[in-house]
């Protein structure tokens, strides 16, 4: 296994606005942010389920209704399919799938990659400044799949290296901290925003700190996760609560990125119970 880091540099001044809550936030932008081309713990509570299929169907479902349905799965195999091809090395069997980690500032972006890359937890990291890098190679039976990772900086400041990191991607991590539930309303706007640049990459939604989410009060708990359940219906995205410091499915991310990209199964059993780790598929 080989992996290794870039730092980017801050950008700064003309860029459009960032994550700010406002209210027409699933909308697509009339007009894309303007891109550079890119470089190729736990608690056991109260079990208690929430119904809300069908509020979080009326609620969001605007959001997708200009992906026109299975015209737009067609498509988004079709290119998915070609970026794949596209990202092959000059090693015969040899993939590059390009992640992008998406959210607000000191969310646990760069915890949760370094952590899965290198299995190394520091709680003192700096706060990125602009775009962190770092790859991960997976050696299978008879291919290798390098996993390239682009970690944004989560000011405001760094939307204008927003294509940097979403340009080319397969899949779009979007990020919130399970404790700051203004984090996960800025999950809207950073959608809206990287939907105007990559409409075809698979979306997951990740809550980050369940190490603290796990200590809430239960009615808390039950509340963030009935909106975030509500926020990746919505988003046609897997859901997964994770922990950095404490390992908790961190590794599973990954796996179900790889399951998605390649349309395998990788056996990662779903959590629904309020107050654990969950880990939810999107059936859309």
């Amino acid at each position: 296994m080989e992996s290794k880091v870039r730092d980017g540099s801050g950008a700064s001044g003309g860029a459009s606005k960032g994550p700010s809550g406002e209210s027409k936030l699933w909308e697509r932008p009339t007009r894309p942010v303007a891109a550079e081309k890119a470089p190729g713990g736990e608690s056991k509570m109260k079990d208690s389920e929430e119904d809300g299929q069908a509020e979080g169907a009326s609620a969001l479902g605007e959001v997708d209704k200009v992906e026109q349905g299975a015209t737009d799965k067609v498509e988004q195999g079709v290119t998915l399919e070609r970026n794949l091809k596209a990202s092959t090395n000059s090693k015969r069997n040899s993939l590059v799938v390009k992640i992008g980690m998406v959210g607000d500032a000191q969310i646990g972006k760069t915890s949760l990659m370094v952590k899965y890359v290198e299995g190394k937890f520091d709680s003192d990291y700096i706060e990125t400044l602009g775009v962190n890098f770092m790859e991960k190679s997976i050696a299978l039976k008879n291919a290798e799949v390098t996993f390239s990772i682009w970690d944004l900086g989560g000011e405001r400041e760094f939307i204008s290296m927003l294509p940097l990191v979403c340009n080319d991607a397969l899949v779009i991590l979007f990020m919130f901290d399970l404790s700051r539930r203004s984090t996960l309303t800025s999950v809207k706007e950073w959608y809206r925003q990287v939907r105007g640049l990559n409409k075809q990459a698979f979306a997951f939604l990740i809550g980050t700190k369940y190490d603290i989410f796990a200590t809430l009060p239960y009615d808390e708990q039950k509340e963030i996760t009935k909106t975030a359940r509500k926020f990746a219906r919505a988003m046609k995205a897997n859901l997964i609560f994770s922990s950095s410091s404490h390992s908790i499915n961190v590794k599973n991310v990954f796996k179900l990125v790889f399951g998605k990209v390649f349309n395998v199964d990788c056996k990662v059993p779903v959590v629904k119970k309020v107050g654990d780790p969950i880990i939810e598929y999107c059936t859309v």
